[in-house]
């Protein structure tokens, strides 16, 4: 594994690798584009720091619930304006296939408003030492189940791409324990590959695991805290091992990526944006993608025979558990039905709950303008037609800062940097907190922060008398 060895090593991680140690088929790359694809980019960060709830911009605070090793469990808290309101609880499996967690944020942002939203954060497997022992697909199984336990009362699990095996697996888990999520949606990914336009199944199945094991498979080298670990090198979904055909491996990269955010309504400059959060990957433990591969690609469990779901002794994996499925017309990894196949395993109605993006690529589904437009809304009423209903509550306050008389959106702005967000925390202000604040803004001379805090007790004093 020369490639990946130069590629991570610590002297060529800053800068690409010089033409003689280029892989051959990577010679039609501009200098740019390799150059990008060799750098290693910094792990990135979800960088939610606010979202709007009932039209109220409010500030948003990551939580670790429960870490390990290999995944970390994180919770997104908003302020509700309301904080009588139930809202669904969300868990958002992220790809585990190279890629990073924050991949899924735009998943996240869209969720943030209405829902209590957490995320499975997958641990880069080079960091990780041996020590830690093995994480394979089992492990990731038995993971969501206590995710889903972790958060507690109703839980609507969202599965992207390839988690969706893992979401599969670990709603029936619970189901078997009778703690089942109160929905299951898959966004893309393979379930049942006897579609599979790649071709990846059929490949997969010629090659057998011990191909797979010596061509994508490659031990961490110092000074890497996880050294010696064998890992699927995040290296290779760069260059589509699972998106293009085994026979591709070193693929054009941004020709790959066009094609996975095809028809996907953004503007150029967040697809720039987008590409570099798509170049910064991570290796994945070995023994998990082996297992994904053997079990999705080679034995196919998760492919429930037609009529399976009606014989007597042998109830669906998903039985009683809402299933809702989304797939990209575009794709041809995980589409073509490949997806939906997953009702096969439960006995709920399917009725509104298949969805296919036409002319849309893999990563349409879960980012940018279609994912807002056109996915969100059909998944969040899903989940919002089995969600409980909340609990009986008086209409919430106006909280809006620009309530107040005399605030302009630039120095609400200022305020929310400052963490105001909310008339509330004006009015809890007193005389010295406000002038502190006005120092620090530089308004002393004009002290508008006092005035606004008496501007807020107002408004909430008539507020209650009315």
């Amino acid at each position: 594994m020369p490639y990946y060895h130069s590629y991570s090593g610590s002297e060529f991680a800053r800068q690409p690798l010089p033409p003689a140690h280029r892989p051959p088929a990577a010679s039609g790359l501009s200098a740019d584009l390799y150059a990008r694809v060799a750098r290693r980019y910094c792990h990135p960060t979800f960088n939610l720091g606010t979202t709007f709830v009932s039209g109220v911009r409010g500030p948003v605070f990551e939580r670790v619930v429960h870490a390990t090793p290999f995944w970390t469990l994180t919770a997104f808290d908003r302020a509700p304006i309301n904080p009588d309101v139930d809202v669904p609880s969300v868990l958002v499996l992220p790809p585990y296939a190279g890629h990073c967690p924050t991949l899924v944020r735009d998943t996240i942002a869209a969720f943030l408003p209405g829902h209590a939203v957490y995320v499975v954060g997958w641990a880069d497997a080079r960091q990780v030492p041996l020590s830690a022992g093995a994480f394979g697909l089992g492990e990731a199984i038995e993971a969501v189940a206590d995710m889903v336990l972790d958060i507690g009362g109703d839980v609507h699990v969202v599965a992207v791409t390839e988690a969706g095996v893992v979401g599969i697996a670990a709603a029936a888990l619970l189901g078997r324990r009778r703690r089942p999520p109160a929905t299951l949606t898959l966004i893309g990914g393979p379930v049942d590959c006897r579609a599979d336009y790649a071709g990846l199944a059929a490949d997969a199945t010629s090659r057998g695991l011990d191909w797979f094991m010596q061509t994508v498979i490659a031990p961490v080298l110092p000074p890497f805290e996880g050294v010696y670990r064998e890992v699927f090198p995040g290296f290779f979904t760069l260059t589509g091992f699972l998106t293009r055909g085994f026979d591709r491996a070193l693929a054009d990269p941004k020709e790959l990526f066009l094609d996975l955010i095809a028809g996907d309504g953004d503007s150029s400059d967040s697809h720039r944006d987008f590409f570099d959060e798509f170049l910064a990957v991570m290796d994945v433990p070995a023994e998990f993608m082996l297992q994904w591969i053997e079990a999705v690609l080679i034995n196919r469990p998760f492919a429930a025979e037609p009529g399976q779901a009606d014989l007597p002794h042998a109830p669906p994996p998903l039985a009683g558990i809402p299933l809702m499925t989304v797939e990209a017309g575009a794709d041809a990894f995980g589409g073509g039905g490949q997806t939906h196949a997953a009702h096969r395993m439960t006995d709920t109605p399917t009725e509104g709950s298949r969805h296919t993006e036409e002319e849309a690529g893999r990563f349409a589904l879960f980012s940018g303008a279609r994912w807002r437009a056109s996915v969100f809304p059909r998944v969040a009423d899903f989940i919002a037609s089995h969600a409980s209903l909340p609990r009986p509550s008086h209409p919430a306050r106006t909280e809006d800062l620009l309530t107040l008389s005399g605030l302009t959106s630039a120095f609400a702005a200022r305020l929310n940097r400052q963490g105001f967000y909310f008339v509330r925390q004006m009015a809890q202000l007193d005389d010295a907190a406000a002038s502190h604040l006005d120092r620090g803004l530089g308004t002393e001379a004009h002290p508008i922060v006092a005035q606004l805090c008496r501007e807020a007790r107002r408004q909430i004093a008539e507020a209650k008398r009315s």
